[in-house]
């Protein structure tokens, strides 16, 4: 199915199934999608800007309630933000079981500066702070249960900006996050749950307030590989990577991170759990006189192979196990060891 909008080309707008008016252009993408047959296919977004608005009772503008969809932009030529006062996610991928769902080539705006998030919806109730993002998957409403989480869920090649809470936020089992252009989000800019999961070959650029650039929270099986975070003047980042406690097995390794003069970063990972291996990446503090904190929180780990510059490894395990924190074979340059908790193995030098 092929969907265009008001200020797409006449040629696109001709070969279109749906065409949309410029306001509320989820109806049209909505009602593509369930015009796919039973087997699923693919919802090609022709180029213009798609205007998205909430749906009533709904926790999300466009919504994604069934299986083998594959929702298709043109790159940054297709362009999805959500219209003011909405207080919405722009892509809501919901429903028990919901998988195999890919969303690329997109240029996805949450614009926050217009939907100023007051934290009264739902609030303490589970995922209920977190309905503001840019692309959620999550199988029920905030509070809400499902016997079969989502899976299969694919992000790739889409710009995602402006989030009032996250960029995307994925909980499931086979999540990937891939090769796409991710900035500022009040919490994180990609945050991934459950697991397995790879947050692999992203770009995140912080210009403003953010918290977390890459993270997991309550997952286990995560890969965060080969992305950059690069918070410039003015940007103000809480967190580079972050590996939720009570969590295991991850893999954090070829990344880079680094900070330009003007912004701050307050840490460069925090890695808590267990079985975690921090591996081959290089990390720059900009500061030699206060050099970039890195905590290292649980046990089971190994550190090694990266290149830490102005940097300071604080271990401190949190677990109470005594299970080895192996730092070994990195570069330290103007960077060192802070050994507060834990059973620590270095070698001398490292």
């Amino acid at each position: 199915m092929i969907v265009a909008t008001e200020n797409s080309s006449e040629k696109s707008k001709a070969a279109a199934d749906f065409v949309g008016d410029g306001v509320g252009d989820q109806e049209e993408i909505y009602a593509a999608i369930k015009a796919l047959p039973p087997v699923g296919g693919t919802v090609t977004l022709m180029e213009g800007v798609y205007d998205i608005r909430k749906v009533e009772g709904k926790q999300g503008g466009l919504i994604i309630d069934r299986s083998d969809v594959t929702l298709a932009g043109q790159g940054s030529a297709t362009r999805l933000i959500l219209g003011p006062n909405q207080n919405t996610n722009v892509i809501r991928i919901i429903g028990n079981g919901v998988g195999n769902i890919t969303i690329r080539d997109l240029w996805v705006d949450q614009n926050r500066d217009q939907n100023p998030y007051n934290g009264a919806d739902f609030h303490n109730i589970s995922h209920g702070r977190f309905e503001y993002c840019g692309i959620k998957a999550f199988c029920a409403e905030p509070g809400g249960s499902c016997p079969e989480p989502n899976h299969g869920i694919t992000i790739e090649n889409c710009t995602v900006l402006n989030a009032q809470r996250l960029g995307i936020m994925l909980q499931g089992r086979d999540l990937r996050v891939v090769n796409n252009r991710l900035g500022n989000a009040m919490s994180d800019a990609v945050e991934l749950l459950t697991g397995p999961g790879f947050v692999m070959g992203n770009y995140v650029e912080i210009t403003g307030r953010t918290h977390v650039a890459v993270g997991s929270d309550a997952g286990n099986s995560m890969v965060m590989s080969n992305n950059v975070v690069h918070v410039r003047e003015y940007g103000d980042l809480d967190i580079a990577f972050r590996s939720w406690a009570d969590s295991e097995r991850h893999v954090i390794a070829n990344n880079i991170v680094v900070v330009d003069g003007g912004g701050r970063l307050g840490l460069a990972m925090d890695v808590r759990g267990f079985d975690t291996s921090v591996t081959g990446n290089v990390i720059r503090g900009h500061d030699r006189e206060e050099r970039l904190p890195l905590w290292l929180t649980g046990a089971g780990m190994a550190v090694t192979g990266n290149h830490f510059k102005n940097v300071e490894l604080i271990v401190n395990d949190q677990t109470g196990t005594s299970r080895p924190v192996l730092i070994r074979g990195n570069v330290m340059e103007n960077s060192g060891i802070t050994h507060k908790a834990g059973n620590l193995i270095r070698e001398f030098g490292s």
